[in-house]
Order: structure tokens, then sequence, then C-alpha cells
């Protein structure tokens, strides 16, 4: 795992696509997940579902108590908060809508523009993920 977290660090953040997957997978199989990976994963997954079939399919599976992790995690470590912001911008209480599946018409607005965000800022945050790995490199040691 060291030297796919060394390249994944190091790595030019417009090629870090190549190596997330891989790292998705690393951590999503531990069984004890520190906050940092949390919030990659969160992250990850995210960005993710934005660029595959619009950001609001992640906050409708998304386990709503692990997003408010994430987003704690976020406000307390993304740089200037933009990514926290955008980031919290989506999450509502999807359940009560599960029954027709009838969201407010503000929420997919806003989903609409957190996914615009995502593709205008998708080196930013493939940089903050880097980040994430950089600061917490001791944890793979």
């Amino acid at each position: 795992m060291d030297k796919i977290i060394e390249k994944a660090i190091n790595m030019n953040p417009d090629e870090f696509y190549l190596v997330e997957p891989v790292l998705f997978q690393l951590f999503y199989t531990q069984k004890h997940k520190p906050d940092f990976i949390t919030a990659f994963l969160g992250v990850s997954s995210w960005r993710g579902s934005s660029l595959r079939s619009g950001v609001w399919t992640y906050y409708e599976t998304a386990d709503k108590t692990e997003v408010d992790r994430i987003i704690s995690y976020l406000q307390k470590y993304a740089q200037d908060n933009k990514i926290a912001y955008w980031f919290s911008l989506g999450n509502h209480d999807y359940d009560k809508y599960k029954v027709d599946y009838s969201y407010p018409q503000e929420w997919m607005d806003e989903s609409d523009m957190i996914d615009k965000w995502i593709l205008e800022n998708e080196a930013n945050i493939s940089e903050f993920l880097q980040k994430m790995l950089r600061e917490n490199r001791y944890y793979f040691e």
C-alpha cells in the first residue's frame, strides 16, 4: 500500500483519477476507518456520482450520519472550505421522499449547481484528496 500512497501523493492532480479507484477499493475494505478515510471515500463517491449520473444520486443513497461526519471533517480540514460548502449544500433528508422520489425542485436545482462546481473544480478536488493522504501518510507506515 505504501507505494500506491506515495504515487498518489506525488502525481499530477490531473492524473489522480488513475489511482483513485485503487485507493477507493483499499480504503473501502478497511474495517476501522479514521475520519480522513471516511472523508476520502465520501468526497470520491460524491465526485464520481456527480460525473456519472448527477450528485443527487450520491445524497439519495448516502448514510446521513456518515455525510454529517464527512461535512464536519471538511469544515475542519478542507482548503478555504469551498469543498465543505459545496458538499454540504446537497445534504438533505432524502429518506422522507423515498416513497415517490418527488424531491423538491430546489434540491434538484442545487444538485445542478453542485454538479457544475464539481466539473469546474475536478483538479482542486484531486489536490484536496492528495493533501488528505499527504497529511495522514503516517497512517500507512
